[in-house]
């Protein structure tokens, strides 16, 4: 029983630590470091149509959303 609620409880402070640790909007040099990208090789990315899906705020301020970050990576993993 105990195991149960200690596992729970890791569960649970290891998804409330991403959310904390990760916002859920990141600016390129964040989104880049998440995917493991330099921030020029996620710009020519998103130039190209090739990378994950970008947001324009305003028109110029670039935002990636970090669900589209996770669909992006799954969709290029090798298995």
């Amino acid at each position: 029983m105990t195991s149960d609620i200690d596992e729970i409880v890791r569960l649970v402070v290891a998804r409330v630590r991403d959310e904390l640790v990760t916002p859920e909007w990141l600016t390129p040099d964040q989104a880049a470091h998440y995917c493991g990208l330099t921030t020029r090789g996620l710009e020519d990315l998103r130039y190209r149509r090739a990378g994950p899906v970008a947001s324009k705020v305003g028109g110029r301020i670039v935002r990636y959303r970090r669900a589209d970050l996770d669909a992006w990576l799954e969709a290029g993993r090798q298995e």
